[in-house]
């Protein structure tokens, strides 16, 4: 549960719309990459340190600038610089009018993320 919390939410133990936001900026990360683990190959007590210290997940080479945008703005260490819902949803359906190709499959890499599961069923 820890990869989809905000900072607050991780080391205050704050919750609130704005923490509502940083999770759903990485579900469309989730979204884009077809359902990885965010923070592929990185522990979670790592993942806690590293977004507390600004790390945040890379663009997935696939997915367009303008909306990894979205997501990135999403992801403000300062919960009062994230966008509201009704921003996002603004946002997003301006890139609907103006762009085609929001996730560039051709371009998907099949080796990228991490959500591989091994013969015994459990992911790797």
């Amino acid at each position: 549960m820890r990869r989809w919390m905000a900072t607050e939410s991780l080391y205050d133990n704050i919750f609130s719309v704005k923490s509502d936001i940083w999770s759903f900026g990485i579900l469309m990360w989730e979204i884009v990459t077809l359902g990885s683990t965010p923070y592929p190959g990185i522990s979670a007590a790592d993942v806690m340190r590293k977004v507390r210290d600004g790390y945040r997940l890379e663009k997935p080479e696939h997915c367009r600038r303008e909306l990894y945008n979205i997501m990135y703005y999403c992801w403000s260490s300062d919960s009062n610089e994230r966008p509201t819902f009704l921003e996002v949803v603004q946002m997003l359906d301006k890139l609907l009018h103006t762009e085609m190709d929001y996730i560039e499959l051709e371009r998907f890499p099949d080796h990228n993320y991490y959500n591989i599961v091994n013969l015994s069923g459990e992911k790797l």
